[in-house]
């Protein structure tokens, strides 16, 4: 199957497109606003709070955006993303708090890994952004995703940036469905001005935050995806900025909690890295994670079938493809070490054909009704999905 030029995609662009001029995103930041209004091309509904971005402006801001091979880690690339609060202790079981000995552990794993392209810092050290990013460069020559909120942060990055390069600055400014995150304003701000590269995330969870339908779902992710690279090239033209939408399901069973080990899970983001490529710009994803509390047989087969479906198809940039567990909530060292060995072993050959869902032409409808106030949960889009959509 041809994802990259499946009728599919072009369908959810303009969707995307759609949403970003009628829906519009939810900011309370004069800052932003100013930004956009001052363009001619967006402005603000006082009565919702919603800035509404025309579709010459989002296609102005990709026409500046640094294309995808300008971008220094290529094609096919797997990487430890993501920031697990807890480390599994192999032994026990046990979720431990991460330390620095856990961090230096993972960037030499990561820096003598041959199928490991990048890295993030994979668990949280709280209140250290300065140690962990030059911890991590001290032991992983590989580029790097750092996350900087303070000025210190921000200061040390930059010194980074110039001194090594091949390091992105990791923000979610979005909070999923289309409202943005007001504390993160001012960082992202001052790393954007500062022209250091930055990737924009935002997770939209289909039937909690987002439509329960693949192309509503991802509909959804682009839109925001799209706004926060339109911000970025706003306040500096011709910044490097990489798509982070990152598409997720909630697990109705399991009380609406993200299930990142399902294969509709790894189809969802392959499409969203797709409809980044046709507009070649630098994307990077989750997938070959699983759902499993601790590693084991289970999460080795989940991370066997993304492996296999991310190289038979291509992308850019996978992150949480190694250490994580269920949720996010843990990173195993051990897990990390296994399938670094599953990803060398395994080929395109194993990978099961994609059958893709048909395009939802109710899905646009639903994220209109819900707009940045949610209510996916009792939404009639949801319930009828319900046994239809994201089933294995």
């Amino acid at each position: 199957m041809d994802l990259e030029h499946n009728d599919l995609l072009e369908k959810i662009h303009q969707d995307a497109l759609t949403v970003l001029e009628e829906v519009g995103v939810r900011c309370d930041s004069p800052r932003i606003r100013e930004i956009f209004e001052a363009t001619g091309l967006a402005a603000v509904d006082d009565s919702t709070g919603h800035i509404h971005v025309l579709t010459p402006l989002v296609e102005q801001a990709l026409a500046t955006a640094p294309k995808r091979g300008q971008y220094w880690i290529p094609e096919g690339s797997f990487g430890v993303g993501g920031t697990a609060p807890f480390v599994h202790d192999d032994e026990t079981g046990e979720l431990l708090q991460p330390t620095f000995e856990h961090l230096v552990r993972i960037a030499k794993i990561v820096d003598e890994a041959d199928v490991v392209d990048f890295m993030a810092r994979g668990v949280l050290i709280r209140k250290e952004e300065v140690k962990v990013m030059d911890t991590i460069i001290e032991h992983c020559r590989k580029p790097i995703y750092v996350a900087v909120l303070t000025d210190a942060g921000i200061a040390r990055a930059e010194e980074i940036h110039k001194a090594r390069g091949n390091m992105t600055i990791q923000f979610s400014i979005i909070n999923s469905p289309l409202k943005i995150i007001e504390s993160m304003v001012d960082p992202f701000l001052a790393c954007v001005e500062k022209g250091l590269p930055i990737y924009v995330s935002t997770m939209p969870m289909a039937g909690l935050s987002a439509p329960n339908s693949m192309s509503g779902l991802l509909t959804l992710t682009h839109a925001e995806g799209l706004f926060g690279i339109t911000l970025a090239q706003l306040v500096n033209p011709g910044i490097m900025v990489v798509h982070a939408g990152l598409p997720s399901i909630a697990n109705i069973q399991r009380n609406y909690a993200v299930d990142l080990g399902l294969v509709s899970h790894n189809i969802a983001n392959l499409l969203q890295e797709k409809l980044n490529k046709r507009l070649d710009i630098p994307s990077i994803q989750t997938a070959c994670t699983t759902n499993e509390e601790h590693p084991g047989p289970r999460a080795e087969e989940d991370g066997i079938k993304g492996f296999a479906m991310m190289k038979k198809y291509g992308f850019h940039q996978m992150r949480h493809s190694f250490g994580f567990l269920r949720e996010l909530l843990s990173f195993s060292i051990g897990k990390l070490e296994r399938h670094i060995e599953l990803c060398r072993e395994t080929g395109p050959d194993q990978a099961a054909e994609i059958e893709l869902d048909p395009y939802d032409t109710e899905g646009l409808e639903a994220i209109r009704r819900n707009g940045s106030q949610p209510n996916y949960m009792r939404d009639d889009h949801t319930l009828k999905n319900v046994g239809k959509a994201f089933v294995e």
